[in-house]
């Protein structure tokens, strides 16, 4: 056996400054957090710590390492704040592994775990795991992970996935050889003693530093526990500079991953990891690393280098496997490392392109079933193809109780293989299999699969492929119906999993019941059986388990009765309780009888407006209250109606919450009890109680959405002394709601003696048909949604066009295979122009101002307009409005003669005729890296079909000759440029004087004797509420001749200007164009927005407003030299701004050189004539 020695710290040198106020008594964990350069990201991650329930025995090592951004001051702040958690070293940067090996260096805790700086530990997550670890006595505990990004979306780790199936303890890397697929550092807790006495250390001046350390340390530990649980959100960056893994353009992120696997085998061996193990870890690279994103896919955007590297690199781990060892890869990946081992590196290099384009075609042979690869014909091979081959795919639609019975329906095909008929399918069997596996019931539950008309038109075509073409891959037999027996479930005493097999081709396969649908379908409540209890969960990579609890301790009946509750729970323990997770607080229910209730002082407590009793309490119970392990859930079958009752001033509603009976307590608000179609209408009742029963009138409204829609609520039950049930009518007819797609009803209700108020319509917990379903309603589809991020689920709305006809991928199919390529034979209308402005979500910008210049000038155009919804009338001349994902869409692209665009028409089903002309207007002045630039942004094989759409283009409008060049390699084009400028910058030279300036104040009602400062900057983070400048401060510091105008852009969040401030500033209107405000201002204020562009237009000085510049400019990129070339002054700070803002009249002399240089880059040709330029150019007025 080698020494236990992996990795010795190089850096154990002192840090530079150490901040450590700590006069804690007791520390059971410490977390390193390495930083650098996260100031955007640092306050989240160290708020999660503060939310782990620990503090008391939290340390938390903050090691800076050399940032040159706020990060430091920021960390210092929660040293400051919070001293006893918080220490704070600033070390000169050795990189993340000598961070967080330094860290290690200065932990004092029982364990340890380390924590990367731009991510959130779930709350309390580590109280969960050092109770677990704690009892057990293992080395490390490990737990689930998710991804997220900025916008709050998150979404499955693949690698993580694979690794956490179900709960373990005290088990063994040879008893779970999965767990080499987590290869992550921070989702798990370690015992200190043991990571010191083995000298896990993470390596260093290297990428996936993680990798080496992690494996290794699971080969060495003697016990491990697994937490199935998410513990961990691991963040994408999607803002401020990229990770540095997730940086693509670096091959040394290449080099440092094989590197790290070598390493890994290289330990495994050392450790005498076992077999199942290190095959394990196998199959994990050679179908996972080395085809990661960054590489295959991304393969065609890399440099020569590069791709130098990924061949050398990739071949040298090729040849240290065995026969073996290399069929742990999977038939498409050992097909491609067949032709890397045996052909020259030039023949590797395009067959990885092909491979990374989708041109890589694996076949099905229907007679023997197996594989053939289009590499085996170019190259001749042989290569077996094996049960491990076929990768199933899934999804389960629905659990329901049927006779008895739990019924589960969804689909099931396996990539590649060819299932047209039902004979092809024999043997079909269902087992109920414990965590580890073993068959615990053959179960006579009843299995089939049946024809499912969509699955072949959703996923049978290659990549490669349009749906105009015959499917690749006939996947029709696809849908699947189990059904399990309740006797069986109640004869087994431990959490089971659904395996299905069956024999397809002679080849016996078999999978687990895994991947539910979003929604409420395969997420039922649970079924009660007898004296149990069904519970039915998802394991953290969403398989399916049946877990039935025999004498459960279950809520049978439950009352409101003279202003209090009483529960009648059977199969319960000594006391029950409700349980309030958010801050672990206990309240014990009096039993009477047979019967539980409130006490009147907890009923007082959690009826007391805005305190800690708003909460959620789940119903526990217990024979000793102060030892939490012991606590039960106490379940409940769903209720058909989740009533609102009034306790005290506060509202309540008991109810089922994730299988758990639950006692809701919040402020008082309208619940939706009822609601139905009929018609054209939707029939809503709701509850009104405590307060608002005092309302005189309700009234449903539409405020938020900036729509005058009122309709007014009847009262149809209840007085004052008693709670009201309100309904009300919203009709749901074509044009009523303009052209909002999202609406968001609110319920506005009038008193007698106190000022109106207006809040959210909320759905509550109960259940309802309508809810989250689609439903027709003439000429628009309605769908009623949730806000889930509000409590008690706030209603909304969502209208859309009615696509009846053209909705499945089944009848879209069947249409482009069919009545499309019929039109595509008819003649070209040719006085047709096809007009579509960022894709259909409005007719604005370039091709709105080219049509109204034709319908002006030459009426004799049939002109039709693209919107991606059409919710009202559109009355324009001579255009006929058409909606994307419709039939008559797809008439006019297959009829129309010319098509004007700024972003691109629908993609690959699309044909566009040789006689058909495309122009291509651009949006605005690429400012930012776009395009083939970013190349992050491109797939090899969505590169392909970007460069299809473009290559569409037959002209290409630009302002200048430098926008020109960006444009030729931004979007690598073959379209015939035209020297225009922009068609709707025409107008602005048109109403530039001092008539239509005036007209324009007045309409906007603001001060016609003052200069108008416009401050219109760029967004950063979607739906951010906030601007960079300091209104109070900028108010202060304005000049009496100033009024300033703010105009957000529509990317940002709700943006509130105080009204103290609004005689100096106000908020724009959204119903003036962003046109009429360069007009009427003297100055602007803006950033990196390419508004820059066209303000430049009116000769106006321009000041820029950079406090994040170099964060910016790192994460974006921008295709010029912004300090050297901006036209005005650059500006960091709130104070320079002010300062700049006090003479800026004076900007035009001082920057008259740059301004100049400016004109001439960006706005050469513009000159108010574009629309006629293009017209004559494409049209020919003379010959149309």
């Amino acid at each position: 056996m080698t020494e236990p020695i992996i990795h010795i710290p190089k850096n154990l040198d002192k840090p530079v400054t150490v901040v450590n106020k700590s006069n804690r008594k007791n520390t059971r964990l410490s977390v390193v957090v390495p930083m650098y350069n996260v100031a955007l990201f640092l306050k989240e991650a160290l708020d999660s710590l503060l939310r782990q329930g620990i503090n008391d025995e939290l340390q938390v090592i903050l090691i800076d390492d050399g940032s040159k951004d706020e990060t430091s001051t920021i960390a210092k702040d929660y040293v400051d704040q919070y001293p006893d958690v918080f220490e704070l070293y600033l070390f000169e940067n050795g990189g993340l592994g000598a961070a967080r090996n330094r860290g290690t260096n200065l932990a004092v805790g029982e364990y340890v775990t380390y924590v990367d700086p731009d991510d959130i530990v779930v709350d309390d997550s580590y109280h969960n795991m050092l109770s677990i670890i704690n009892r057990t006595g293992s080395d490390v505990i490990g737990g689930a992970v998710r991804r997220f990004n900025s916008t709050g979306k998150q979404w499955t780790s693949t690698v993580h996935n694979k690794a956490y199936h179900d709960a373990y303890e005290a088990t063994t890397l040879g008893e779970h050889p999965e767990l080499v697929w987590d290869t992550t550092a921070w989702n798990k807790i370690y015992n200190l003693e043991f990571i010191q006495s083995n000298s896990l250390y993470f390596p260093e001046k290297m990428l996936y530093e993680d990798m080496p350390m992690v494996v290794p340390m699971y080969s060495l530990a003697k016990k491990i526990d697994v937490f199935d649980e998410v513990i961990y959100l691991w963040r994408e960056r999607d803002e401020g500079a990229p990770s540095i893994t997730q940086s693509t353009a670096q091959k040394n992120n290449f080099t440092d991953r094989v590197k790290g696997m070598k390493m890994i085998l290289s330990s495994l061996a050392d450790y005498d990891a076992p077999e199942n193990a290190q095959n394990e870890q196998l199959n994990k690279m050679l179908n996972f690393d080395l085809r990661l994103p960054f590489t295959y896919e991304k393969y065609i955007a890399l440099d020569d280098e590069y791709k130098d590297t990924i061949y050398e690199q990739v071949k040298g781990f090729l040849k240290l496997l065995t026969p073996a060892q290399f069929n742990q890869a999977q038939y498409w990946y050992r097909a491609l490392y067949t032709v890397w081992l045996y052909q020259p590196k030039v023949v590797v290099q395009n067959a990885i392109t092909k491979f990374a384009k989708y041109e890589f075609c694996v076949q099905f042979n229907q007679d023997d079933g197996s594989f053939h690869s289009s590499y085996q014909d170019d190259f001749d091979f042989d290569l077996a193809t094996l049960n491990s081959d076929f990768d199933p795919f899934t999804r389960l639609y629905s659990v329901t109780e049927e006779n008895n019975q739990v019924v589960l329906v969804g689909h099931l095909f396996y990539r590649y293989m060819d299932l047209p008929t039902r004979n092809l399918i024999s043997n079909l069997k269902v087992e109920l299999v414990n965590k580890n596996g073993e068959v615990l019931v053959h179960s006579n539950g009843v299995a089939d699969m049946q024809y499912d008309p969509d699955a072949t038109a959703k996923w049978g075509f290659e990549n490669t492929q349009s749906r105009r073409e015959q499917a690749a891959h006939n996947f029709d037999i696809s849908s699947y119906r189990i059904t399990v027996p309740f006797a069986e479930l109640e004869r087994l005493n431990e959490t089971v999993y659904v395996k299905l097999k069956l024999t397809v081709y002679d080849r016996e396969l078999e999978l687990l019941i895994s991947e539910p649908m979003p929604g409420d379908q395969p997420r039922p409540e649970g079924f009660v059986i007898d004296n149990g209890f069904l519970l039915t969960s998802y394991s953290s990579d969403w398989r399916l388990r049946l877990t039935y609890l025999a004498n459960a301790p279950l809520v049978t009946t439950f009352t409101w009765s003279r202003n209090h509750y009483l529960w009648t729970i059977k199969n319960a323990k000594k006391n029950i309780i409700i349980y309030n997770p958010t801050n672990r607080e206990i309240l014990k229910l009096v039993k009477n009888g047979n019967e539980y209730s409130l006490s009147k002082s907890d009923a007082n407590y959690i009826g007391t407006p805005g305190g800690a009793g708003q909460a959620w309490w789940q119903f526990m119970t217990t024979d000793n209250t102060n030892d939490y392990d012991s606590f039960e859930l106490v379940r409940m079958a769903t209720p058909t109606i989740a009533e609102p009752h009034t306790l005290k001033k506060n509202m309540t509603v008991f109810h089922v919450s994730n299988h758990v009976a639950t006692l809701a307590v919040s402020w008082q608000y309208p619940l939706i009890a009822d609601a139905e179609l009929d018609d054209e209408n939707v029939t809503i009742r709701f509850w009104l109680d405590g307060w608002a029963r005092l309302a005189s009138s309700a009234n449903i409204t539409f405020i938020q959405d900036g729509l005058d829609n009122k309709y007014v609520a009847k009262k149809i039950e209840g007085n004052f002394l008693k709670r009201n049930l309100w309904e009300v009518q919203l009709p749901l007819g074509f044009g009523l709601y303009a052209q909002n797609r999202m609406l968001h009803p609110e319920v506005t209700l009038t008193f007698f003696q106190r000022q109106p108020f207006t809040m959210p319509l909320r759905w509550g917990k109960s259940k309802f048909n309508i809810f989250r379903e689609e439903h027709p309603v003439g000429r628009l589809t309605w769908y009623f949604g949730s806000d889930d991020s509000e409590e008690h689920r706030v209603l909304t709305m969502r209208q859309s066009t009615n696509r009846e006809g053209f909705t499945t991928m089944g009848e879209k199919v069947s249409f482009w295979q069919g009545k499309y390529q019929e039109w595509l034979q008819e003649p070209i209308f040719e006085k047709t122009i096809m007009y579509s402005s960022y894709w259909g979500q409005d007719f604005n910008d370039n091709p709105r101002a080219l049509y109204e210049y034709i319908e002006k000038h030459y009426p004799g155009y049939q002109h039709v307009v693209v919107y991606s919804n059409i919710l009202q009338d559109i009355e324009l001349p001579g255009v006929i409005p058409v909606v994307t994902g419709t039939k008559k869409y797809w008439y006019y692209l297959a009829h129309a003669k010319y098509f004007v665009n700024n972003v691109n028409f629908e993609g690959k089903e699309r044909v566009k005729r040789p006689e058909q002309l495309e122009i291509q207007t651009m949006h605005g002045t690429p400012l930012k890296q776009m395009g083939f630039k970013v190349l992050q942004d491109w797939t090899s094989a969505s590169y392909e079909q970007y460069l299809e759409k473009n290559r569409n283009w037959d002209y290409l409008t630009v302002p200048s000759d430098y926008v020109a060049e960006i444009a030729a390699s931004a979007y690598r084009h073959q379209a015939k440029v035209l020297n225009t400028g922009y068609p709707r910058n025409d107008e602005l030279f048109v109403r530039n004087n001092e008539a239509e300036i005036l007209r324009i104040k007045r309409a906007m009602k603001v001060p016609v004797d003052k200069k108008l400062v416009l401050y219109a900057p760029t967004w950063r983070k979607k739906g951010e509420r906030k601007l960079g400048i300091d209104f109070e401060s900028m108010y202060a510091s304005l000049r009496d001749d100033l009024f300033v105008l703010i105009r957000p852009h529509h990317l940002s969040g709700d943006i509130e200007v105080p009204m103290a401030y609004a005689d100096k500033m106000i908020l724009s209107d959204d119903s003036f164009a962003i046109d009429d405000y360069y007009l009427i201002s003297d100055v602007m204020i803006t950033d990196y927005s390419s508004v820059m562009f066209d303000y430049a237009l009116l000769n106006k000085p321009m000041v820029f407003f950079v406090y994040d510049f170099d964060n910016y400019v790192s994460s974006r990129g921008l295709n010029f030299d912004f300090k050297a070339d901006a036209p005005g002054p650059l500006v960091y700070t709130q104070t320079e701004l002010e300062i700049s803002l006090q003479s800026f009249e004076e900007i035009p002399k001082r920057y008259e050189d740059k301004i100049a240089i400016f004109d001439t880059k960006f706005i050469q040709y513009d000159d108010g004539h574009a629309s006629e330029n293009i017209f004559k150019a494409v049209f020919d007025p003379e010959k149309s």
